[in-house]
């Protein structure tokens, strides 16, 4: 350096060193209110110029530099250290939120009044200035520590509450767009989930009392309140954001225009009498479709009853009604439940489509089967009315009309094949029709064969009746009958009988079973080689069964006159007596009103009549045996009717009478004479539906007049229950009656 140059610097050294040792050891911002190191830069550079100087060992270095080089490392510590103390406080003060400051404030006041002392008390060359840098320094170190942990803390209770906030609840099956929503594990997944959320609500609790330690606040305290209700809110968005997440999933796996497969299926069954989906799609039925849905969205929801409120001071136990009364949320909620009420709309639509099926699982098949045999048709309700009295008359059913029958159901049954076993309804909603499907095509099936059944057993029962009847009557037929020998006559004359009865039926029975043979054939219901065997076989055993009756009815043609003389005689004999029994009949006790025992005689004759009944009904049959011809014997069937008639009007008869007692014994006050009168009209008009031919019998006058009388007296009773009747009037009545 040039001498003018040295004297200028050593001058400027001198008073550099003088003037900047005695500044404050820090300043503060008015505008911030941060704080910064008060260390002149010029000291600095003399600092440094003077270690420059000492290494060239040249110029003389002024004696004010050399004493502040000496304590160069005292300088350095001090920087060193109140930039720490500097950066700590501004970090403190740049970082603290407008809901932690009001619990750190005192602390700060007490800082920030031990820092006036080194902004304008305190220089570089004050005594005691190591000893206030280092309790300033850790003051301030501590309440940053402090803050920078709880801030440290509630960051962890950030992190916690977005763990669920990407993962739905429920999701589909090895996380794939074709796989349907995973609840086979839904107890389990649940349970491990809930879990999860209650310890991390532990931890939350845990690091939310570690913060009132290192906030040193008042649990008590409105400030603290704040703050709880702060972080508080950062819980609240969390479940927000979790419950939001599977909400999202659901929705958007159940948007049509997204098109990202079936999450949701039902199975359509049949459970006779009804078509039912599993689970069920109805409106109102518990566990059905709608509740399963409803209550996964209500597992989601639960999760913000898992953490204990932090707000105790909310009045809330826990976080879900606040969850429960977002708009946002309720809204996403909504929206689904009202597509699942859509698609079950759709689905039930689905299943009304197959209505026209019901009539196969809900008529009965022995009914309709029954009808069929009897009419080849159900019967229609005008049909029945129609013949109502008479009865429908039969008309059994032709080949053709059980193919008919048969065709019917067979193509009912290629129409069921062609149902889908899968439906997509707004391509996220799959009914399994299979179930259903396969249930319906069974019961078509055994429509079908109940046809294609009847007709087996026709052919087969036919042909077995057939061969059975050969079998026993060849048998009766070789029994040799002599004169006198009544039991084998009757034997023999029995299957005589037998032959001519069924002669024309078998012979027109062989064609049509072998139609009905190959109409099965067309079914593939093949009969067995012993219906065949049999096909061929007994035209030629039955031509020579009545080849047999005909020898057999020559060989007893005379036994048989003779018999046919004793059956006339027999014959005009209970005619006789059936003649003379009829007139009695007419003149028994039961037909007069005043009969005391009639049931007695009515027992008395049923019997009577029982026995000449079975007598005529074996003359009959042996009148039929031997083909001879007999009176109807009308008498006696006319006595069986009225004796019925007899029991059926006496039956009224006791009715009445012990209607009529039972009446008497009613106090006068208690006399309902109206249900009293509307019994006796009901008597008077079941008696007039009566067999007219009973109208003429004295019973019947009798029955007929106490009713009237009763009716008559009744309209009597009434007029004397009038109040105005005094007792003048029932004097006057007792005369008029006596």
């Amino acid at each position: 350096w040039n001498q003018q140059v040295y004297r200028e610097w050593t001058k400027g050294v001198d008073d550099a060193c003088s003037f900047n040792l005695k500044q404050p050891l820090l300043t503060r911002s008015d505008e911030t209110n941060l704080i910064a190191v008060n260390f002149d830069p010029q000291l600095v550079a003399v600092l440094r110029e003077v270690k420059y100087l000492k290494i060239r060992e040249k110029e003389e270095i002024p004696s004010s530099a050399k004493v502040m080089y000496s304590q160069n490392d005292t300088f350095r510590k001090y920087v060193a250290n109140l930039d720490l103390t500097v950066q700590w406080y501004n970090k403190v003060r740049t970082t603290i939120l407008e809901v932690e400051y009001p619990l750190i404030e005192g602390q700060l006041v007490d800082i920030d009044r031990q820092l006036q002392r080194a902004e304008k008390l305190l220089n570089w060359g004050s005594d005691g200035v190591w000893e206030y840098i280092e309790q300033t320094r850790d003051h301030v170190y501590d309440l940053e520590t402090r803050v920078q942990k709880s801030k440290d803390n509630v960051e962890e209770i950030k992190r916690i509450m977005t763990t669920w906030s990407k993962t739905p609840l429920f999701e589909r099956k090895d996380e794939k767009y074709d796989c349907l929503l995973q609840v086979d594990d839904r107890p389990e997944r649940i349970n491990k989930r809930y879990a999860d959320i209650k310890l991390a609500g532990d931890n939350i609790h845990s690091l939310v009392k570690q913060n009132l330690e290192y906030l040193k606040a008042d649990v008590n305290s409105d400030i603290w309140k704040a703050y709880v209700d702060y972080i508080d809110e950062m819980v609240v968005d969390g479940f927000f954001n979790t419950i939001r997440c599977s909400l999202q999933f659901m929705l958007n796996n159940t948007d049509p225009k997204l098109n990202l497969g079936s999450l949701f299926e039902a199975k359509l069954e049949l459970r006779v009498p009804e078509m039912v989906f599993v689970p069920s799609l109805d409106f109102g039925v518990a566990d059905g479709f709608y509740d399963e849905v409803d209550g996964l969205v209500g597992d989601v929801y639960k999760q913000a009853s898992l953490i204990s409120r932090l707000a105790e001071h909310s009045g809330q136990q826990h976080y879900q009604p606040d969850l429960e009364d977002m708009e946002e949320l309720s809204e996403m909620r909504q929206e689904l439940m009202d597509r699942v009420q859509n698609i079950m709309n759709k689905a039930n639509e689905y299943r009304n489509s197959f209505d026209n099926y019901a009539y196969l699982w809900v008529d009965d098949r022995n009914e309709f089967m029954r009808q069929f045999l009897l009419y080849n048709h159900v019967l229609t309700t005008e049909e029945i009315e129609a013949h109502a009295d008479e009865g429908v008359p039969e008309s059994p059913p032709t080949l053709a009309q059980f193919k008919e029958q048969i065709d019917t159901y067979e193509k009912i049954y290629d129409e069921a094949l062609r149902i889908q076993d899968t439906e997509i309804f707004d391509s996220w909603f799959r009914v399994d029709a299979k179930p259903f499907k396969m249930s319906l095509l069974n019961i078509i099936k055994r429509w079908s064969f109940m046809f294609k059944q009847h007709l087996i057993d026709h052919v087969t029962n036919s042909l077995n009746n057939l061969k059975a009847f050969i079998k026993t009557t060849d048998a009766g037929l070789q029994r040799e009958v002599k004169e006198g020998d009544y039991q084998g006559l009757v034997e023999v004359m029995g299957h005589l009988f037998a032959v001519r009865e069924r002669q024309q039926s078998t012979d027109e029975m062989f064609e049509p079973l072998k139609q009905t043979i190959e109409l099965l054939k067309t079914y593939n219901q093949e009969m067995p080689e012993e219906v065949h065997a049999q096909l061929q076989e007994l035209p030629e055993q039955w031509t020579n069964t009545k080849k047999i009756a005909i020898t057999v009815k020559q060989q007893v043609a005379p036994l048989q006159a003779n018999e046919v003389t004793n059956i006339r005689r027999k014959s005009a004999a209970f005619d006789t007596s059936q003649i003379i029994f009829r007139e009695n009949f007419r003149n028994i006790p039961p037909f007069k009103y005043d009969c005391d025992k009639p049931y007695e005689y009515l027992d008395m004759y049923h019997e009577e009549i029982k026995k000449m009944e079975q007598k005529m009904a074996a003359m009959i049959e042996s009148a039929g045996l031997f083909e001879v011809s007999i009176p109807d014997f009308k008498q006696l069937k006319q006595c069986r009717k009225e004796l019925r008639m007899l029991k059926t009007l006496w039956d009224y008869v006791t009715i009445v009478r012990s209607s009529i007692n039972d009446w008497k014994t009613t106090p006068w006050k208690e006399i309902n004479v109206e249900q009293m009168d509307l019994d006796c009209k009901k008597f008077a008009k079941d008696i007039r539906t009566l067999d007219k031919e009973m109208r003429s019998w004295d019973v019947f006058i009798g029955l007929e007049n106490v009713v009237k009388n009763m009716l008559t007296s009744l309209r009597a009773v009434s007029e004397l229950q009038n109040p105005a009747i005094r007792d003048r009037h029932w004097q006057q009545l007792m005369v008029a009656t006596k």
